[in-house]
Parts: C-alpha cells; sequence; structure tokens
C-alpha cells in the first residue's frame, strides 16, 4: 500500500482539527513511545555481572537497577580529593531520606577503577564514610564496567578528569536526571524524592519552595550556604568528626591566617611541609582536603560561619536549664 504524502498531510491537518482524532493520534504516539521505553530500559542497561564490597556476585540490571529508583555515583578508592567530597555529601542526602533510604531509594557507587579498586578496597572506603552494606559499591572486569559507565553517561577517558556528577535513576518509569552532590542537601533530597511520581505529586509547592531551608540553623550567616556545600560533606560543628575533624572552636586552635591558607590551598600548604597540614594529612589518610576553589573571600566567611556556630554551641551549652545535673 503506498501513501501519498499530500493526503496525508491533508488527513493530518483535518485530523488536527477534530478533537476526537487527535486524542487517538496522541494514543497512538504515546503507545509507541512507552514500547521504546520498555525495551530502552531492558536492552539499554547492561546486565552484566558486577562484584560488590561484599564479594557478591550481581547482575548490573536485573539485580541492582530493575524495579528501583537509584542514585548512582562514580569514584575511585585512591582519589583522594573530589571523590571522598561527592560519597560524604551522598552520606549526608542518605541521613536526610532516613529510613526510605534503602527501602525506596538505593545507593549505588560504580569503580570507575576496576583494576585496583578490590571489593576489599571498596569496603574499606566505605567503612571510611560508616556506611552500610546496603549501600553497593560495585567493581567488575573492566569491559563490563567500561560498558556500564558508557550507557550511563560518564564517558571520561582519564581517571583524573571524571565529571562528579549524580544520576537518579527510576527504572520504573524510565526517568533519569543529572544531579550535583555540591548543592543544598535538602534539594537534592527533594530531587531523589520527585523521581517518585507518588512523591512528586505528594511534594506541595510550600515544601518545593522551602527546599532550600536548613533547619538546624535560624541564623542565616554569609558564609553558611558556602559552608553546608562545601565543608559539610566532610566537616560538622561540634558534633564531633565526620570524614575530616570537627571544626568547633578551630579558630582558637589556628590562625586566621593558616585557616585562610589552608582552606584556599591545601595541597600547596601540604607541598610545603606545613606542620599542622600533615598532621592532619596523617590523622585522616583515607581522605585529603580537597582544594576547593575558594577565594580568600570566600574562606573568610566560611571561618565567620565556623566561629559564629562555635559560639553559638558554646552558648547553647552553658545555658543555665542544665544546672540541675551539677551536685
Amino acid at each position: 500500500m503506498r501513501i501519498n504524502v499530500a493526503s496525508l498531510a491533508h488527513f493530518w491537518r483535518r485530523a488536527a482539527a477534530s478533537s476526537w482524532l487527535a486524542a487517538l493520534v496522541m494514543f497512538v504516539f504515546t503507545g509507541i513511545t512507552q514500547a521504546a521505553e520498555t525495551r530502552w530500559k531492558e536492552g539499554y542497561i547492561p546486565n552484566v555481572p558486577v562484584v560488590t564490597q561484599d564479594g557478591r556476585t550481581l547482575l548490573f540490571y536485573d539485580d541492582v537497577m530493575k524495579g528501583r529508583i537509584s542514585i548512582i555515583s562514580f569514584i575511585y578508592t585512591s582519589c583522594r580529593d573530589i571523590c571522598p567530597v561527592v560519597t560524604a555529601r551522598l552520606s549526608q542526602l542518605e541521613d536526610n531520606l532516613g529510613d526510605s533510604a534503602g527501602r525506596d531509594y538505593f545507593f549505588v557507587s560504580i569503580s570507575i577503577d576496576p583494576l585496583n579498586d578490590t571489593p576489599d578496597k571498596l569496603k574499606e572506603y566505605s567503612k571510611a564514610f560508616g556506611i552500610g552494606s546496603r549501600w553497593l559499591f560495585l567493581t567488575g572486569k573492566a569491559q563490563d564496567i567500561e560498558l556500564i559507565r558508557h550507557r550511563l553517561g560518564e564517558r571520561s577517558r582519564a581517571l583524573t578528569e571524571h565529571r562528579n556528577e549524580v544520576l537518579l535513576f527510576n527504572d520504573v518509569t524510565g526517568e533519569w536526571e543529572r544531579n550535583s552532590a555540591f548543592g543544598d542537601i535538602n534539594v537534592l533530597a527533594s530531587a531523589v524524592r520527585a523521581m517518585d511520581p507518588v512523591q512528586r505529586a505528594a511534594l506541595r509547592p510550600t515544601e518545593q519552595a522551602n527546599a532550600g531551608t536548613f533547619v538546624d540553623d535560624p541564623l542565616n550567616l554569609p558564609g553558611q550556604a558556602l559552608f553546608l556545600k562545601t565543608c559539610g560533606g566532610g566537616h560538622t560543628i561540634g558534633r564531633g568528626n565526620r570524614v575530616g575533624p570537627d571544626l568547633q572552636g578551630i579558630s582558637t586552635r589556628r590562625s586566621r591566617d593558616w585557616l585562610t591558607a589552608y582552606i584556599m590551598k591545601p595541597e600547596k600548604m601540604r607541598a610545603s611541609k606545613d606542620p599542622a597540614a600533615l598532621a592532619l594529612a596523617q590523622k585522616y589518610p583515607e581522605v585529603r582536603m580537597p582544594n576547593l576553589g575558594l577565594s580568600e573571600f570566600d574562606s573568610s566567611d566560611v571561618i565567620a560561619y565556623i566561629e559564629a556556630m562555635t559560639y553559638a554551641r558554646r552558648a547553647d551549652e552553658s545555658t543555665p536549664h542544665a544546672h540541675h545535673h551539677h551536685h
């Protein structure tokens, strides 16, 4: 049967004019794209074997991705600069998601250096961040990992140039989204929840509008957003060591000049054998303070924020309402 293009165009115009035909046309097309989508998912995400940090072999599509919403990152354990910050940020995201992490949303970190990253190394790496075994750290045969990376859009040629994106993927709907681990964690958590159509419908506009607020801290200080974005993955202020040292009262232990220099160019301080910088490198061997590209101005904002929070915490600790504990 030959189709005359001119009469087809004529039919199309008439069809568009009559709404039910337009609806039918839409229906046919939606049907086609849905079919393409299922095919895309099953054929596109490679079902190759991968090995977890606990030494279990899984099939990447069937056992890791299928039917799930995943938060995927690409790491390698010998990376001491940016990868640890991404992993630390994602572990904050895991805390933020609470019980739904590992139930509704699954964390998957794929090594892009499978030759060196044995399951044991991945296990050690996950332990440095206090991450349990529900979060999968995957390695495998070089060509299998290569295929996974390529299909998921991680196509950098050299280890050092890999992008630090996070990939959100809902296998059920076939939707995926690139995101960054460096934004506000609450905003990232909202993006993860929005991958679930049910959650997306439930996220009221007010919540979306307030997604960027930081509940813990009523003071909205200049260095706050910067601190949360660049330092919060590795450090707390007054809540103990995270990946790096607790920063409460840091400016009473170090001069502001030292702090500014170290925040701006930590690698330069280590290279010049600064004793304090070297001591930190020894105490936290898993992770090196990365150069986050902050200006002097940014650094002083961050220091001011740490000082303000230190002050607030100390004021909190010395409030009279605790006096009944003292005999």
